[in-house]
């Protein structure tokens, strides 16, 4: 038995499948193309997944990773084109590999890469960008950040690397790195402090898709 990760997609309408669904079916899709999962012992068997840094619901993302452990010596030849083969619409691994020596730690990640979009009824009102990239210019930026210990008041500056904002003619795409792991900073904050700081713009629609993930040095995380 050793240790492999698998770095997947889940995009369109498989975005919207919860993170317990999500593991059933990576199960399912790992039997139907015979992948030599090892299953726990004792009464109540089970494949050992278990999904990193998991998305929120009606999040999509191009850089996931799943742990599983393997009976066989090596992953499968053609492991990734078996299970696209199975896969539901909208999920797609990109690639599976051993984790040798443990591989990164999960804790290790620190930073997240989101693309969000903020589309419009028509055109892109008159001066958001502007506005916006004002905002979070901003030495700070205070808001409510809510979590299962209870609410607090943050600073978003503190829990932001990095912010690029871009307008095409129905939407505005920011792309942003905050904060993973404990102290993470979710990249529907940014959307909640518009509405906060800059009443006079309606977001009618916003999606968030997961780019990458890295660790503190900024290295992308594998």
């Amino acid at each position: 038995m050793f240790k492999a990760r698998m770095k997947f997609a889940k995009e369109g309408r498989a975005k919207y499948i919860s993170h317990l669904d999500l593991m059933h079916t990576m199960q399912r899709a790992m039997a139907r193309c015979q992948m030599p999962l090892w299953f726990t012992e004792g009464f109540n068997q089970h494949a050992y997944v278990s999904v990193v840094l998991p998305l929120s619901t009606g999040y999509s993302g191009e850089c996931e990773f799943l742990n599983f452990n393997i009976t066989s010596e090596s992953v499968p030849v053609n492991a990734v084109e078996a299970l696209n083969d199975v896969l539901p619409e909208g999920l797609r691994a990109i690639e599976i590999y051993p984790l040798e020596d443990g591989g990164m730690k999960v804790g290790a990640i620190a930073w997240s890469q989101y693309r969000i979009t903020w589309e419009f009824d028509g055109a892109v009102p008159a001066g958001f960008v502007r506005n916006v990239r004002a905002l979070f210019g901003r030495q700070a930026v205070e808001i409510v950040k809510r979590s299962k210990r209870g609410e607090k008041t943050v600073n978003m500056c503190d829990l932001i690397r990095d912010l690029t904002i871009t307008e095409n003619d129905t939407a505005v795409i920011a792309v942003v790195t905050t904060a993973a792991g404990n102290d993470n900073l979710s990249p529907e904050y940014l959307t909640r402090a518009v509405g906060q700081y800059l009443p006079q713009y309606d977001i009618p629609f916003s999606t968030y898709h997961r780019m990458n993930v890295f660790t503190a040095d900024g290295t992308p995380f594998r």
